[in-house]
Parts: C-alpha cells; structure tokens; sequence
C-alpha cells in the first residue's frame, strides 16, 4: 500500500467516523453513501476494503465527471470567481482569504449544491452516463 493510500484509510477510519458521530449521532455509518472521484488514493483496494470494513456505501461515477463533481459544478467556480484578480504573497494567504469565503455561505447554498448533485446523477443516468453538461 503506498503512503498515499495509506493516509487516506486513516483519515477515513479516524477521522471521517468521528465526524459523523458528533454531527449525526445516532445514525449508524452503513447509512451514509461515500462520493468519491476515481483517484487512485479511492479506487485502490485496500481503501475499498477500509469502507467495506466500516461499512459505509459508496456512489461510483465515470471517471473525471465534473458534471457530477459538486467542487467542480458549483463550488470551485463561485469561489474562484471570487478570487479572480487577488495575488496573494503566500500559501497561507490564499487559505485564509478562501476559507473566509466558504464561511460567508450558509446551510441553504450548500443544500442547493446537494439537491444540484442528486438533480445531476439523475440526468446522467438519462443519458445512460454520457456528458451532459453541453446536452
């Protein structure tokens, strides 16, 4: 297993189950669908055999789909849009000023981003997965 998968099962298994039992207590983890790209990091077995042991499901998508990526569909594209035109002296800058940005959206735009993805799984399953963005 190289380091990469390595980290990601960790962050799985530690950190991603904790989140979800203070946010959700009482809703057993079998009962959240993960959605993850087709990085190697996510399609690798030992990290299928790490969400299988925990018991989480899983939504697969073709690869690279951006039409089914909320970062690339909505969140990405707003933020970016934000930034447009800022040069920022370091790394840490350009954190800071993109965190303040994703703190200034309440709970209804990320719903909205939710109901756009479901809305978007169904439109690919109509087009019997193809891109649909340009449809």
């Amino acid at each position: 297993m190289s380091k990469l998968h390595y980290i990601f099962t960790q962050v799985l298994r530690r950190d991603l189950v904790d989140a979800l039992r203070k946010k959700r207590p009482g809703i057993p983890v079998e009962h959240f669908l993960l959605h993850m790209d087709n990085a190697s990091s996510h399609t690798a077995a030992a990290t299928q055999l790490e969400i299988g042991v925990l018991g989480f499901g899983s939504v697969q998508h073709p690869p690279y789909s951006p039409d089914l990526a909320p970062f690339d569909f909505a969140i990405f594209p707003v933020i970016k849009r934000q930034l447009k035109g800022q040069r920022f002296d370091s790394l840490s800058e350009l954190r800071r000023s993109t965190s303040a940005i994703v703190k200034t959206y309440d709970c209804a735009w990320y719903e909205d981003i939710f109901r756009q993805w479901v809305y978007r799984h169904r439109r690919c399953i109509e087009c019997n997965g193809a891109y649909f963005e340009k449809l």
